[in-house]
């Protein structure tokens, strides 16, 4: 990545108030800062996994020594960034999309979903459901492996823990996040052929998805905004342009999103 090239050439509107969220967001990063230990992977964000990680009978939703849990947080997020599975190196980490050769964290910092004077890289993942309402997790979240060929995603055994620790986070967030972008198209993919009869879905286009072609048993509003991202993998074969754009559209719009968000509202008698 070269330095702000590509940001700069992308130079999109919204980031005024991005900036109006890394102002908010400072004094509960400090806060956060304070309190905050070093994370194992396996006590990442306490609040957004104490239900869900919980032992379950192998469906992604055990709490594996050493591993890699989601950090989403207790509170409703801005942005939820969905990869396929962990890969090995994330999984011995505990942190997301933490390989060397990986560019989400520089592609993150630079677009500004993970403002640059609050986030350093992967070691802060666990910090950034607090500090800028984005929040971390698999599909293949408890299926650790770098072949993901060998991670086939349309099996329920390998998705079923994604399903059960989002509808967690709604439960206990109240309301549900206003984006969900798939850091890859091939687990989307196979979430829309899981359970599907007929013809398969090939590829989808980057960027939103249509709110009437989501996966079976989605479980949040059509009101949450689904995103295809490119891969950010070393492996993968893009350029830097190509492989950035979607998250600057991304940016854009989650820089029209405050943060905080106003509280959820309380359910009607």
């Amino acid at each position: 990545m070269n330095g702000g090239g590509l940001f700069d050439k992308f130079a999109f509107g919204g980031m005024a108030k991005g900036n109006k969220v890394r102002t908010l967001a400072l004094s509960a990063a400090g806060r956060s800062a304070k309190r905050r230990k070093p994370e194992s992977g396996t006590t990442a964000v306490k609040a957004s996994t104490s239900a869900a990680s919980q032992p379950g009978g192998g469906d992604g939703r055990t709490k594996p020594a050493g591993g890699l849990l989601p950090k989403l947080g207790s509170r409703p997020l801005r942005l939820i960034l969905v990869g396929h599975n962990p890969s090995a190196h994330a999984w011995s980490s505990g942190h997301y999309y933490s390989h060397p050769g990986n560019r989400m964290w520089p592609i993150l910092r630079e677009t500004g979903i993970a403002p640059a004077d609050l986030v350093r890289g992967c070691e802060d993942d666990g910090s950034m459901p607090e500090s800028c309402g984005v929040g971390f997790i698999d599909v293949g979240v408890g299926h650790p492996g770098t072949d993901s060929s060998k991670i086939d995603l349309r099996d329920e055994k390998f998705h079923g823990g994604f399903y059960a620790h989002l509808r967690d986070h709604l439960e206990l967030a109240g309301a549900p996040p206003r984006i969900v972008a798939f850091t890859g198209k091939k687990q989307f993919v196979d979430l829309l052929n899981a359970n599907r009869r007929g013809k398969k879905v090939q590829t989808v286009a980057l960027g939103p998805q249509d709110p009437a072609s989501l996966p079976h048993g989605w479980p949040f509003p059509p009101t949450t905004r689904v995103f295809v991202l490119t891969s950010t993998s070393g492996a993968s074969a893009l350029t830097n342009e190509a492989r950035i754009r979607p998250y600057a559209e991304l940016a854009k719009e989650l820089s029209a999103i405050d943060w905080p968000l106003p509280p959820p509202e309380p359910p009607s008698v």
